[in-house]
């Protein structure tokens, strides 16, 4: 049961006053001598009482008086000072010019230097207390008694932190993975030396690696991934010596899908690297062309190969790759879907069902798009040419952004162009401006300072826009306030396409409502963009065909070439009957008859 403070403070005192009895300190060297020289204790401190607030003369101690403190206690319990009857420590420390008492000694130059420290303190807490006032002689003790309390907290600390040393925390933190055990591995290399043996002199091309690829538990499109870090490549061929030597680089440091993948790209790169660039993307997407049952009326067409890989490697950037460095890390790969979605294409036989990505559809828009608008076709386009995009929706301030350098950056970017996968990155972003990255893109077209806030000086639009966003601070708009907000597509709109704003203003609101119940995902605005423009080229193309075919039926020349044609016909006959008389008369060679004369 925890002591009443004034109570406590009580017992304080009259501890200390204990302490400081003549019997107490015979007792206590007595008891520091027998210890010291290995006997046992003859007068225990627990057969010596309290001594009464008098002493035997009958006079009270000019030291300490059983008054009660002048000062109030402090509001929080402070621990009380150790008993006489619990055992000494050697952890009472007292700090603010105190001095340090070890009472666990091993030698008699230790005893004796403490007990005359012990002497020292008495006769200068005696002087304090002849010094002050009979009114302020308990605020002595009060004061010790605090400074004996302080000690008590350090001490506290000092065994807690002894204690958080002495407790085994475990690993809680693997940045490639939490390691599985040898035994596994061990066991999945037996398994992959049966697929090995299965084939011809125990060599393994880039087609062999399908079943490989299942065997070790991994999404079947990781197949080029793992030809590639075997050495497959450079010698048209892996043996099984060659993927166990990979193997053991690779997964023994690595251990979740994330690290594995990036260390299978970069296996063989001379600095070690731990991101991925767009080069090393190309073999993985090259494969998926060529072996993907989606995509197999490619092959038809070898031309576009390219123009479909640089496709898909632009949108993994733009959604993966969120800082901007064209670097995919392991902690933008676990953030982001790719690894789910490659893993997803295993399973779907339709490529146009995998919307992220890989849809061949999405991949038509665009590219068509461009070749709208590059009409010398060297995959590169200038501000006049993007200006015609959507019949010059985009206004010239932001076009000027774009090709500021604002947002088309890196090593290959030109001075005044922009390249096929800049421009996807402008569409994906033109029509999808609630994805986070098309956030950011639009925001440095706007950021005019590059201090990552946007000002807003015109009174017109600025009191909409600002219950639009509702962004912390009224006189700027930061890009968290912009992320937070769900109308961000409509802030983009009223400054950079005014067709699309109009379309805002005259939206019906409850046109986009949605079911709540409905369990079918909601497409976004760039799937339902693509999805419509796909019907139109689709339907543009239809048309162009179905008019070559039929060119020849349909034509009805005109009047006027109907009467200069049979004027034509009519002079013809009249020079071919003329004609054939005169051979008729003169030719004596013509064999055309039955009747040759003779």
């Amino acid at each position: 049961m925890a002591l009443k403070p004034v109570l406590k403070l009580k017992v304080d005192e009259l501890f200390l006053r204990w302490l400081s009895e003549p019997d107490t300190q015979n007792s206590l060297k007595e008891n520091l001598r027998q210890l010291t020289q290995g006997e046992a204790l003859t007068t225990p401190l627990s057969h010596y009482s309290l001594a009464s607030p008098r002493s035997s003369s009958g006079k009270q101690s000019p030291r300490l008086r059983p008054t009660s403190p002048p000062f109030s206690p402090p509001t929080s319990k402070l621990p009380s000072p150790r008993s006489p009857r619990r055992p000494l420590s050697n952890k009472n420390n007292h700090r603010n010019g105190g001095t340090k008492t070890n009472l666990t000694v091993q030698t008699g130059k230790d005893v004796k230097e403490i007990i005359k420290k012990d002497h020292e303190l008495i006769k200068e807490r005696d002087k304090e207390n002849k010094e002050l006032s009979p009114s302020l002689t308990t605020a002595t003790s009060t004061i010790t008694t605090v400074t004996v309390t302080d000690t008590s907290k350090d001490t506290k600390r000092h065994d807690a932190g002894k204690t958080l040393q002495n407790v085994n925390i475990p690993k809680f933190y693997y940045p490639y993975g939490k390691p599985i055990n040898k035994e596994e591995t061990e066991k999945i290399l037996d398994k992959v030396s049966k697929e090995f043996s299965k084939l011809e002199g125990g060599k393994a091309l880039l087609h062999n690696f399908g079943p490989i690829t299942k065997v070790i538990n991994l999404p079947l499109y990781w197949k080029s991934l793992l030809y590639t870090a075997s050495g497959g490549n450079k010698n048209g061929y892996v043996t099984f010596q060659m993927f166990a030597a990979m193997w053991r680089k690779v997964f023994s440091v690595c251990h979740d899908a994330a690290s594995r993948f990036v260390k299978l790209l970069t296996v063989h790169s001379p600095q070690g690297r731990d991101y991925v660039d767009e080069a090393d993307l190309i073999p993985l997407v090259q494969d998926i062309v060529e072996t993907h049952p989606g995509l197999t009326f490619l092959q038809e067409a070898p031309e576009f190969h390219s123009r479909y890989v640089n496709t898909v490697i632009a949108r993994i950037l733009y959604c993966v790759n969120r800082s901007w460095s064209g670097k995919i890390t392991v902690t933008e790969l676990r953030k982001s879907n790719f690894l789910s979605t490659l893993s997803l294409l295993e399973e779907e036989d339709d490529i146009n069902q995998v919307m992220d990505f890989f849809s061949y559809e999405h991949f038509y828009v665009i590219y068509c798009k461009f070749w709208e608008l590059d009409k010398d076709h060297d995959l590169l386009i200038d501000k006049h040419d993007l200006a015609r995009h959507n019949d010059h929706a985009v206004n010239s301030r932001t076009i000027e952004r774009i090709f500021s350098g604002a947002v088309i950056k890196g090593k290959n970017a030109l001075e005044g162009k922009m390249s096929y996968p800049q421009f996807v990155c402008f569409l994906l972003s033109e029509e999808d401006k609630r994805n986070p990255t098309s956030v950011e893109y639009w925001f440095r077209v706007m950021d005019l300072d590059g201090d990552g806030i946007e000002k807003l000086p015109f009174e017109d639009c600025l009191c909409q826009m600002l219950d639009l966003v509702r962004p912390k601070d009224n006189e700027r708009i930061t890009l968290a306030d912009l992320k937070n907000c769900k109308m961000t597509h409509i802030f983009f709109d009223t400054f950079i396409n005014l067709d699309k704003f109009l379309d805002h203003e005259q939206r019906d609101p409850f046109s986009n409502m949605r079911d709540v119940d409905s369990d079918i995902p909601e497409p976004t605005d760039w799937e339902r963009y693509a999805a419509e423009e796909y019907e139109l080229l689709v339907a543009e193309e239809g048309a162009n065909d179905q008019e070559e075919v039929h060119y020849e039926d349909d034509f009805e020349p005109d009047e006027d070439e109907i009467v200069n044609e049979e004027k034509k016909s009519s002079v013809a006959d009249r020079v071919s009957q003329n004609s054939r008389a005169l051979s008729e008369e003169d030719d004596i060679y013509d064999f055309s008859t039955d009747s040759l004369g003779y």
